[in-house]
């Protein structure tokens, strides 16, 4: 699909064909007024049959409800690749990011706003055979969050990827299609059963590998707050807190702690000409003081007399 921006002007006529086809759990679809001027573009490759649909999607900015209160509606799962997309149901808000998967009963009703030029795979399953396999179907009534690389992520990616590719026999076997509907059911049921209802919504430890993964690249940005974490990771600034603090940890002391660890391979590279309140700058330490004083409660020695004492200890190997 390819609107211009003519074309925007009218858009329950431009999605009206979504009706009855693998999206029709989409309504109330809007293009906002501030991306209208550009026109609007999405496409959607992938296969399809018996209800199942995996699909790598292009989705301009849209708004819009993910499920009408019906029971034919899907379980849907979407993992974005680059992109962002936040989904909201009674208060609770969910920003999928770049390596997020979020699964979800689209009996419920969501909210969900896709920012321009979003790229994601959507998955979308018939209801009714999650709903049989399922332990308990209040596991349903919550969004599933995780992180792509978490063994059960990647066992489903790594599974309609070879569906896929099987895609020419599918089509010639009605046999081969249930087994591939049935696991793929499986799956999703054991993904949303296996966690408790407060895991739900999101887990736990794919939110903290996550969240140590991005503060890990960013730890040279002056900028670097939990806040950003948070956002990042799609979660609220006091969950993120709490999954650190159930980690008998905190996200500034992680922060600090890497920071720490970062200014002390820079400054036993460099040796006897380290300038410590250059490294204290660079990795954002407020001033050298600031940076010593933690640097001797984590090394138990300022970062002087550390240096000297393993510049000493290196001579007598050497001698040695």
């Amino acid at each position: 699909m390819h609107l211009t921006p003519q074309q925007v002007q009218d858009t329950s006529r431009a999605f009206q064909e979504w009706e009855d086809g693998p999206f029709s759990h989409l309504t109330g679809l809007s293009i906002p007024d501030q991306s209208a001027h550009r026109g609007f573009r999405f496409s959607a490759n992938g296969l399809l049959f018996d209800g199942l649909l995996s699909a790598k999607v292009y989705c301009d900015s849209l708004t819009g409800v993910s499920g009408s209160d019906q029971d034919q509606d899907p379980v849907v799962a979407d993992l974005v690749t680059s992109g962002r997309i936040e989904f909201t149901a009674k208060g609770v808000s969910h920003d999928v990011t770049p390596g997020r998967i979020c699964i979800r009963d689209t009996r419920a009703s969501w909210e969900f706003s896709c920012s321009p030029g979003t790229r994601l795979r959507v998955i979308s399953i018939p209801r009714h055979l999650v709903f049989s396999r399922a332990y308990s179907p209040a596991a349903l009534n919550q969004a599933f969050i995780s992180d792509v690389k978490t063994p059960e992520v990647r066992f489903l990616t790594n599974f309609l990827e070879a569906i896929e590719k099987s895609s020419d026999d599918l089509d010639q076997s009605h046999s081969a299609q249930g087994i591939a509907l049935d696991a793929c059911a499986s799956v999703f049921s054991s993904m949303l059963s296996d966690r408790s209802i407060a895991g739900l919504q999101e887990h736990p430890n794919a939110t903290l590998t996550a969240a140590r993964h991005f503060i890990e690249k960013n730890l040279d940005r002056h900028d670097l707050s939990p806040v950003m974490v948070a956002q990042t990771v799609g979660v609220s600034v006091r969950t993120l807190h709490r999954f650190f603090s159930e980690s008998n940890d905190s996200v500034m002391a992680f922060t600090r702690r890497r920071r720490l660890q970062k200014a002390h391979a820079e400054m036993m590279s460099q040796g006897s000409t380290a300038r410590i309140s250059e490294i204290a700058a660079r990795w954002h330490f407020a001033d050298s003081s600031h940076f010593i004083r933690h640097f001797k409660s984590f090394y138990g020695a300022t970062p002087a007399a550390y240096l000297r004492n393993h510049s000493g200890s290196d001579r007598r190997d050497t001698d040695g």
